[in-house]
C-alpha cells in the first residue's frame, strides 16, 4: 500500500510558508453556519444508484453540489401544485384522451 505522501502532492510545513506562497484559509462566516444548522436536517437515506449517478454527472458542468440538486428536486416537487389523484380528473384533463373517447362517441 502506497503512502499518500510519495504521491506528486506539495506539502507546506507552516503556516507563515503557505503566507508567503500568497494561500490563505478560507472560512465560512459563523453565522452561515448557524443559519446552515436552523433551516436543515441531516439525515441518513439510501438511493437507487442511477438516481445518485445522474445528480453527480450534473454536478460536473456546474459547482453546486449533488446533494444540493437532489434537495432542488425534491423542493420543486413539493412547490408544484399536486398531482390530480381522481383518475377521472386525469382523463378529463387530457386531450388525446378526449379525441378518441369523442370519435368512438360518434359511431355510436
Amino acid at each position: 500500500m502506497s503512502n499518500i505522501k510519495s504521491k506528486d502532492y506539495e506539502y507546506l510545513e507552516t503556516s507563515r510558508e503557505a503566507a508567503d506562497r500568497g494561500l490563505r484559509r478560507i472560512t465560512r462566516p459563523a453565522f452561515v453556519d448557524k443559519a446552515v444548522r436552523k433551516s436543515k436536517s441531516r439525515i441518513t437515506i439510501y438511493l437507487d444508484a442511477d438516481i445518485v449517478d445522474h445528480f453527480k454527472k450534473q454536478t460536473k458542468n456546474g459547482s453546486v453540489g449533488y446533494q444540493t440538486l437532489i434537495n432542488q428536486a425534491l423542493r420543486e416537487k413539493i412547490d408544484t401544485p399536486t398531482a390530480i389523484d381522481d383518475p377521472i380528473e386525469k382523463l378529463l384533463k387530457d386531450k388525446k384522451i378526449l379525441r378518441r373517447l369523442k370519435s368512438s362517441l360518434k359511431g355510436v
